[in-house]
């Protein structure tokens, strides 16, 4: 308890003055924010890339060697993924901002001895707040003259039942009157406050996903491969005798060929889409990255009230006098929880009047429900002679306290038993007639002497889209964990409706997660498919996400109220529905449009189409880099000029390959994307599997550019036209083999090339952007190439015979791709 302060009035409450004096030291009563980037800071972020830095470097050499046309293309490489990263992030930004309601609670306070309206924001510690049934808590503190007063703690405890609140008693921000009213002294405002320090705990959990953590080991991979390369080239040409400078402009050209320009590009533009896609099937994803860290999830901890149910309750079975518990059911009715709605609804559709009945039987008094009493007293007038106390609650105990002969009460236990087995919950009704001079109700009140009126059943139905999409979780290897704060009986009746099978004992209880072993639950977790955990706190999502995570299962967690946070927060995909506190949303990766566990199945499998998306960008871009690589290297090797330049590497990587490489962006997602097990957390990005078939590719697109440059420099000893061909050759090779990437485990034609009609577009305008140089005179002289005249048939003809061998390959070891679970 905290002693109320003897320095502050509370009949007349701060000045005017000192309020404000008050509001400029503390600051604004309201919960801490992220600190918001700038469009500075994310237009500088787009630079934060060690491919980036590369190619900075290269750009700056050649400007330092006055190769200003390689200068430009480079700089303009950088340039074009800067500015679509940050308008992608922009976007991203905007749609955050969107999930924020723009509310302004006000409270009233005394000050200055007035009774006056303020908003939340303005409230400083020492301010005097009314508190009355039906208001939200605006600040932690203390409350005294009280009357009755009970708050509701769910949003921070999980518990939905009310607790009362005697003089002197704390209370939190956030927190709901449910009965009763009093008066508040504010001890603790904004981020100090209960509420504050767990959305300030929520900032502090920041980890990578598993994409953002691959993505930067594949990118210091990639920079270590292209610094090791150029080093070695650079050494080795200056012992073969080469000149510094042109050795070092070949280490640059050899340096940008080995970066994948468009990638970066790409995977803003694959993430970007896959977060659109996903809000078209309701689903809206906070972050970029988090879209494709859905596609790996393994584990899905579910709340079973409003996701796998409706989250309306309904009466579904009335077992006394239907007339007495309708009328009941209206008067003596709060309305301020799921079954009490459900409650009021059905008895005011027996009642044709409601008002008038609610007029006749004016409540006088009352006693809120707590979990210690179990039941709600409402003091109603029911005539001049005599008032009568409606009593509702635990069938059990309004049973213990009912003049009702023995035979009946086993009849009704056993029709309690009958019910909550079905997993229906109950309220139980009963009520006693006082005189009509009795005002007030007390405990004694309602100890003994009860009539027993009946029970209401209750159900939450199962959502209609539920049963077909756990199929859908399942055959794709998904593991389904239900959280909940009901019974187990309850929940285990509605997982039975979905044909989930739980044995009873393999149910744990919020009470012996507390004290079971690490070791013991992680036993469990390993060999369940299916686990129900029942009567759980909020505050106990976060230890089942801990464990899950430690045994290596990327996590989707669903919460909704605040102490929610934390558990959200740590979990790989946090899952929130529209309806959620704004500190759980600020936590979450995914909100729920429409609250249905469908949307996140369907945001599972856009995040798996996501991930093959960037498979195959990564992989057609890198084979495009490591044909360029191959056919420099052997070109030094042979003690050869330069087969291509710097600027031209750049032409093919994001101009006449930048289209189909964005097109692979929104490739439709494969048949089957959901009949395969979750990648495992520890694969890489870039399987081995993608390893060998990059090497495949570029060794045979590599090869026949090389010997198509090496036929040109020995017949015609021109220089120029022999890299012009080699460019060619590598630019239309690109073109033709992005159909053979496209699909990895079947041939090309088993996939139908049309169906991606952007692809289609994309590659047939890159083989006019690659063919523009060469009749373009202006572009033709910048870039340094030749009209090829009839030498373009050896360059279609060596791109189709590469795309035969390429075709021809695939088939050679592709019982071993499907072995090691790659994806069309």
């Amino acid at each position: 308890m905290n002693l109320l302060p003897k320095d502050i009035n509370l009949e007349t409450g701060l000045t005017d003055e000192e309020a404000l004096r008050r509001y400029t030291e503390q600051g604004p009563n309201s919960l801490p924010e992220g600190k918001k980037q700038s469009a500075l800071s994310i237009f500088i972020s787009q630079l934060k890339s060690p491919l980036v830095y590369i190619l900075v470097i290269a750009g700056l050499v050649t400007l330092f060697l006055k190769d200003y046309p390689d200068s430009v293309v480079i700089f303009l490489a950088v340039l074009v993924n800067t500015v679509f990263g940050f308008v992608q992030e922009q976007k991203a930004g905007k749609a955050l901002e969107a999930l924020k309601r723009l509310v302004h609670p006000h409270a009233r306070v005394i000050r200055g001895g007035e009774i006056k309206t303020i908003v939340v924001e303005k409230l400083v510690v020492g301010d005097v707040v009314l508190l009355s049934q039906g208001d939200k808590v605006p600040a932690d503190g203390v409350v005294f003259d009280v009357s009755r007063f009970y708050t509701s703690e769910a949003i921070l405890t999980g518990e939905s039942v009310s607790v009362e609140k005697k003089k002197e008693d704390n209370v939190y921000m956030g927190t709901v009157v449910s009965a009763g009213t009093a008066k508040m002294l504010v001890l603790v405002t904004g981020k100090e406050t209960e509420m504050g320090k767990i959305a300030s705990s929520v900032s502090k959990i920041n980890q990578d996903t598993p994409l953002r953590g691959q993505l930067k080991k594949f990118s210091k991979q990639l920079s270590l491969l292209v610094i090791g390369l150029t080093t070695v080239v650079f050494v080795i040409g200056l012992i073969l005798g080469e000149s510094p400078v042109e050795i070092f402009t070949t280490s640059v050209a050899l340096a940008v060929s080995a970066i994948p320009e468009g990638l970066l590009v790409a995977l803003t533009v694959i993430l970007a889409i896959g977060m659109q896609r996903i809000l078209s099937r309701k689903g809206l994803v906070r972050d970029l990255v988090s879209a494709e860290t859905l596609g790996g999830v393994t584990t899905i901890c579910v709340d079973k009230t409003g996701t796998l149910t409706q989250g309306k309750m309904q009466v579904v079975d009335v077992i006394g006098d239907g007339a007495s518990i309708a009328l009941q059911a209206t008067v003596a009715n709060d309305i301020d929880d799921p079954m009490l709605i459900a409650a009021w609804e059905w008895g005011s559709g027996k009642i044709l009047d409601v008002k008038l009945e609610e007029r006749n039987h004016v409540r006088l008094d009352s006693i809120p429900f707590t979990s210690d009493q179990r039941f709600f007293a409402s003091l109603n007038r029911w005539d001049q002679e005599q008032n009568v106390i409606f009593v509702n609650g635990s069938p059990e105990v309004l049973l213990e306290r009912s003049g009702i002969d023995e035979g009946t009460r086993v009849e009704i236990h056993s029709r309690i038993d009958s019910l909550t087995k079905e997993g229906k919950r109950l309220i139980g009704l009963a009520r006693k007639y006082v005189p009509s001079s009795v005002a007030e109700v007390t405990l004694e009140d309602v100890k003994e002497g009860l009539s027993w009126i009946g029970l209401l059943a209750f159900t939450d139905p199962v959502r209609d889209d539920v049963k077909e999409s756990l199929k859908l979780a399942r055959d794709a290897g998904i593991r389904l964990i239900v959280i909940t704060g009901d019974y187990s009986n309850t929940a285990m009746a509605v997982l039975d409706q979905l044909d989930l099978k739980v044995d009873p004992n393999d149910v744990i209880l919020g009470s012996y997660l507390e004290d079971i072993r690490e070791e013991e639950l992680k036993s469990k977790l390993s060999t369940l498919d299916v686990m129900l955990f029942a009567r759980t706190k909020p505050d106990q999502k976060l230890k089942i996400v801990e464990i899950l995570k430690g045994m290596g299962e990327v996590v989707a967690m669903m919460g909704d109220g605040v102490n929610d946070a934390p558990a959200l927060s740590q979990a790989d995909i946090g899952i929130v529905v529209d309806e959620a506190s704004d500190v759980a949303k600020e936590s979450a990766d995914l909100v729920l449009l429409d609250s249905r566990f469908s949307t996140i199945v369907a945001a599972v499998e856009e995040g798996r189409g996501i991930f093959d998306n960037i498979r195959k960008v990564i992989l057609y871009l890198m084979c495009d880099a490591f044909e360029e690589i191959f056919v420099v290297l052997v070109s030094l090797l042979f003690r050869l000029p330069l087969p291509i330049s710097a600027a031209q590497v750049l032409w093919v990587n994001l101009v006449s390959d930048g289209f189909p490489g964005l097109a692979l962006t929104v490739d439709p997602k494969a048949l089957g994307t959901m009949r395969r097990k979750p990648k495992s957390p520890k694969e890489n990005l870039v399987a081995p599997w993608m390893y060998k078939l990059m090497i495949i590719v570029s060794f045979i697109g590599g090869a026949s550019a090389f010997i198509l440059f090496y036929y040109m420099v020995k017949t015609t000893g021109n220089i120029i036209l022999a890299r012009s061909v080699a460019f060619a050759a590598i630019g239309i090779n690109s073109l033709v083999y992005v159909f053979s990437v496209k699909t990895l485990q079947d041939p090309f034609w088993k996939s139908n090339p049309l169906k991606n009609r952007w692809l289609i577009g994309a590659v047939l305008g890159g083989v006019l952007l690659q063919v523009l140089p060469f009749i373009w005179g202006g572009l033709g002289n910048f870039l340094k190439v030749e009209p090829l005249g009839r030498y373009w048939i050896l360059v279609f003809a060596s791109s189709f015979v590469m795309f035969l061998a390429i075709e021809v390959s695939k088939w050679g070891f592709r019982h071993q791709l499907k072995h090691n679970g790659s994806h069309r």
